[in-house]
């Protein structure tokens, strides 16, 4: 989820094709954070954007992922049906009080991606099933 640090429009207007405001492909919110409060006040205070967003027309679901080597690190995964309702859900007034909560213990860099490559690992009996979506299928076990 964004924590509001860079304005709405600057998030998605270099993620994805100029100008589109209606469904379009599934997008991703990859959202790099790096704490300078406490790692567990962040959680808590990330928990309520979470709960929040989850409540939004067009979320999918979320990762909030915490580096393995530097604690301060984190990077949120949000999946959206489409930019439109990620904008949408931006854009409700409620949020600005969790993006501010997180802009204060935490500063972030982010951007809107569409998926071009996705790889599953292969049951054992079903190596060489084809697996993705997006642009690109990858076999694995090939």
């Amino acid at each position: 989820m964004p924590n509001g640090e860079q304005q709405e429009s600057d998030v998605v207007g270099a993620g994805g094709a100029a100008g589109r405001e209606g469904p379009g492909p599934e997008v991703t919110f990859v959202n790099r954070f790096t704490v300078h409060g406490a790692p567990e006040e962040f959680e808590e205070v990330f928990a309520r954007t979470s709960a929040f967003m989850a409540r939004q027309p067009g979320f999918v679901r979320h990762s909030l992922l915490r580096e393995v080597d530097d604690p301060a690190g984190y990077v949120n995964l949000a999946v959206w049906t489409d930019r439109a309702s990620f904008r949408r859900a931006v854009r409700q007034p409620g949020f600005a009080p969790h993006a501010a909560a997180l802009r204060a213990l935490s500063r972030s860099e982010n951007g809107l991606f569409t998926a071009r490559l996705s790889v599953t690992a292969a049951e054992p009996h079903e190596a060489g099933a084809a697996v993705g979506h997006g642009e690109r299928t990858v076999r694995s076990g090939s």
